[in-house]
């Protein structure tokens, strides 16, 4: 019963973490974005996808705060069960 109030309520709240650190960061996507707007205009067209590479590996990197945040989320659950075991 937990469980299933547990996953969609700590999925709900990954996804406010991670437009939260997308909020943080908006200054370092629109100077990556200006500077990648800028080398579009003046690099040939096969080395667009490159540069789209470029920007999708950038945005990527927001999944890695979906695991962070789910690696703490069961370090949290794993440290309240030994403080529970030890008192």
């Amino acid at each position: 019963m937990l469980i299933e109030w547990i996953e969609p309520a700590k999925e709900k709240r990954v996804w406010e973490v991670v437009g939260i650190c997308e909020d943080e960061n908006k200054e370092y996507y629109d100077q990556f974005y200006e500077a990648l707007n800028k080398l579009r205009k003046h690099v040939p067209y096969h080395v667009m996808e490159d540069l789209n590479k470029l920007e999708d590996v950038f945005l990527q990197k927001n999944s890695s705060l979906y695991t962070a945040y789910n690696y703490g989320f069961k370090d949290a659950l794993k440290l309240s069960k030994e403080i529970r075991e030890l008192t």
